[in-house]
């Protein structure tokens, strides 16, 4: 029972750490978040399409020299359910709405479009 409970690694005397075989991958720059796609969205790869809501891990990059108003624009970098293509989105500050990269196309633009047509008069009579 004791000796599955491993309370110490065990290294030789002649152990070298420079001459392990493991490689180190690289780590590419921007910290990891979960984000949760804001529109449905159609890979140009393997065309899977992927619903509003889906959740990703995703590599947040701040743009560098790319600003709107002094809000920062932002790149997420994810990659495909099916056949893991890296796909991109980053934000668009003037409009309130993201922008897809070349990877993959947006799906019912026209109608979200449309229905925010829709819905503006509806919110100035509330006010």
């Amino acid at each position: 029972m004791g000796d599955r409970k491993i309370l110490h690694k065990f290294y030789p005397p002649d152990y070298e750490p420079s001459r392990r075989n493991g490689r180190r991958r690289y780590r590419e720059p921007g910290c990891m978040v979960r984000i949760m796609l804001p529109m449905s969205i159609r890979c140009n790869t393997c065309e899977n399409c992927m619903c509003r809501g889906t959740k990703f891990n995703a590599r947040k990059q701040e743009i560098p020299g790319e600003t709107y108003m002094g809000i920062q624009i932002f790149r997420f970098n994810f990659k495909c359910n099916r056949c893991a293509a890296e796909l991109t989105m980053r934000t668009d500050p003037q409009t309130a709405d993201f922008i897809v990269g070349p990877e993959a196309t947006r799906l019912n633009a026209e109608d979200e479009a449309a229905a925010h047509e829709m819905i503006q008069p509806l919110q100035n009579l509330a006010l």
